[in-house]
C-alpha cells in the first residue's frame, strides 16, 4: 500500500478543511454528535483474534412479530465493526456518498489524481461500497425481514415505481402493510411543530408533503416528555426512524439513535479535517438535529412476552 507523502497529505487536509466548510448535507448538524458516539470507545473496544469489537452484538431474544430485531442489529454491528477496524488501521471498503462527491474529488497536487482515485488504486482487490443514511438503515430492515423484504420491495415499486427508498416511504409501508406503530417526537423549536400538532389533533397522522400520510399512535414532546420517551425506547430493541419530512433516515437500538454520516471517509488519515466517521451513535434524548422525528416500532409477538 502506498502512503500519501506528508506534504501532499498536508495540502489535502487544507483543501478538505475549506471544502468541509462549504459542503452542506442532509445531516447538516452532525457536529452536535459527541465524539464518543461509537457503541464503545476505541480504547474500550474488545479484541478478539486481533479484531476489535466496537459495536456489541445483540444478546436479546426476538420479541417481534414478523421481524427479527437481533438479526437487524447484528447486521449493523457487522458493518460497523468491519468499518472501524479498517478505518483505524488502513482503509475501509465503506465510504460516504457525499465524501465521494466532494472531498473524494480533491486533486492530489503531486500525483494529479483525485483522493478517490488514490483510494481505489490502493484497494484494487476490494469491492468498495458507498453509504448514506438510507442505505445504512435499509441494511438493518433487510436483515430483520429476511425473505419478506422482497414483498416490501414490491409494495414500494407499486406505489413509487422506481423511486429510491426514503425514510417516509418505507415508514408508510411498515404502518400500512405490517402493523408497525409510528410515534411522533417533536420539539417546540421545530419549523413544523404547529402543523404537526394541528394534523395530529385532526387525524392523528404525520403529513408528508405530497405523499401518503403516516398514522401516528402518539405525539411526544422531546422536552416535556423525556421520561415517557426513554421508557418507550427502552422497550424496543429496534425502531425505524426519520427526521423532518425525511431529510435524514436512521434506526434506533433501544434508547440510542444510530445513523450513517454521508460525509464519512473510509480511512482515518483521510478524515483529518472533518473528524467524524461514517457511523455515529447518540442517545436519542441528546439528539438535537432537525427537531421533529418519526420512529416506527414492529409489533410485539404476545406469545413471546
Amino acid at each position: 500500500m502506498r502512503i500519501i507523502e506528508n506534504n501532499t497529505l498536508t495540502t489535502t487536509i487544507i483543501y478538505i478543511t475549506l471544502l468541509s466548510i462549504l459542503v452542506s448535507c442532509r445531516n447538516d448538524k452532525v457536529e452536535s454528535v459527541p465524539e464518543n458516539a461509537f457503541e464503545i470507545t476505541s480504547n474500550e473496544a474488545k479484541v478478539i483474534d486481533s479484531f476489535k469489537i466496537f459495536t456489541q452484538l445483540s444478546k436479546h431474544a426476538n420479541v417481534y412479530l414478523g421481524f427479527n430485531s437481533p438479526k437487524a442489529i447484528n447486521r449493523i454491528a457487522e458493518i460497523e465493526n468491519d468499518y472501524f477496524n479498517d478505518y483505524n488501521l488502513s482503509y475501509s471498503k465503506y465510504y460516504g456518498t457525499q465524501w465521494y462527491n466532494s472531498m473524494g474529488q480533491i486533486i492530489l497536487p503531486k500525483d494529479s489524481i483525485t483522493l478517490f482515485e488514490r483510494y481505489v488504486e490502493e484497494n484494487k482487490n476490494i469491492k468498495l461500497d458507498s453509504m448514506h443514511c438510507t442505505i445504512y438503515a435499509v441494511k438493518a430492515l433487510e436483515a430483520g425481514f429476511g425473505e419478506e423484504f422482497n414483498a416490501i420491495k414490491n409494495h414500494h415499486k407499486d406505489i413509487w415505481k422506481n423511486r429510491e427508498y426514503a425514510g417516509w416511504s418505507l415508514g408508510y409501508i411498515l404502518t400500512k402493510f405490517y402493523n408497525w406503530k409510528a410515534y411522533l417526537f417533536i420539539s417546540k423549536d421545530s419549523d413544523e411543530y404547529n402543523t404537526c400538532l394541528k394534523n395530529y389533533k385532526k387525524d392523528k397522522k404525520y403529513h408528508v408533503w405530497k405523499q401518503p400520510n403516516i398514522p401516528v399512535e402518539k405525539l411526544l414532546d422531546v422536552d416535556d416528555d423525556k421520561d415517557k420517551i426513554e421508557r418507550l425506547l427502552k422497550e424496543n430493541e429496534f425502531g425505524w426512524g426519520f427526521s423532518n419530512q425525511g431529510w435524514h433516515t436512521w434506526i434506533t437500538r433501544f434508547n440510542y439513535l444510530k445513523e450513517c454520516n454521508w460525509l464519512g471517509a473510509p480511512s482515518k488519515k483521510y478524515d483529518a479535517a472533518y473528524n467524524k466517521p461514517l457511523f455515529l451513535k447518540t442517545e436519542f434524548i441528546n439528539y438535537f438535529d432537525y427537531n421533529s422525528h418519526i420512529i416506527i416500532f414492529p409489533p410485539k409477538n404476545n406469545n413471546l412476552l
